[in-house]
C-alpha cells in the first residue's frame, strides 16, 4: 500500500483552445525581465503598466509573522509590488490583474 504523499502526481495536460490540445510545452514566467501588467479595476478603468518588474508583493503581517488588523486573508490585503523603469513604486491589487505580456524592447509612454 502507498501513502497518497507517495504516489506519484499526474502529468499536466494541456489544454484545448478551438477543440485541439495546445502544444505539450510548460513554460514559466521569468520575472527578471520587464513586463507590460494589464488591469482592470473595479471601477472598470483599465490601466496598462509598462516595463516594469514585478518585484513581490505585501502582506499584513509583521515582521514577527504576527498578523496586522483583523483575522483571516482578504484579497486587499496582498497588492502586487511593481517597479517602474524610473525606480518607481506601485502597489496594485492582484484581483485587477487581467494578463501579463513580455514588454516591447522600445517601450512607449503609459496608456
Amino acid at each position: 500500500m502507498r501513502w497518497p504523499w507517495e504516489k506519484t502526481p499526474e502529468p499536466v495536460r494541456p489544454p484545448k483552445v478551438g477543440g485541439t490540445r495546445v502544444p505539450d510545452q510548460v513554460l514559466r514566467i521569468d520575472f527578471s525581465k520587464p513586463h507590460d501588467f494589464h488591469f482592470r479595476f473595479y471601477s472598470g478603468i483599465a490601466q496598462v503598466f509598462l516595463n516594469c518588474l514585478l518585484i513581490g508583493f505585501s502582506t499584513p503581517m509583521d515582521e514577527s509573522g504576527n498578523r496586522l488588523g483583523g483575522g483571516g486573508e482578504w484579497s486587499h490585503d496582498r497588492w502586487l509590488v511593481l517597479k517602474h523603469p524610473d525606480g518607481r513604486l506601485a502597489y496594485v491589487p492582484r484581483e485587477g490583474l487581467s494578463y501579463i505580456e513580455e514588454s516591447a524592447p522600445n517601450p512607449v509612454e503609459n496608456r
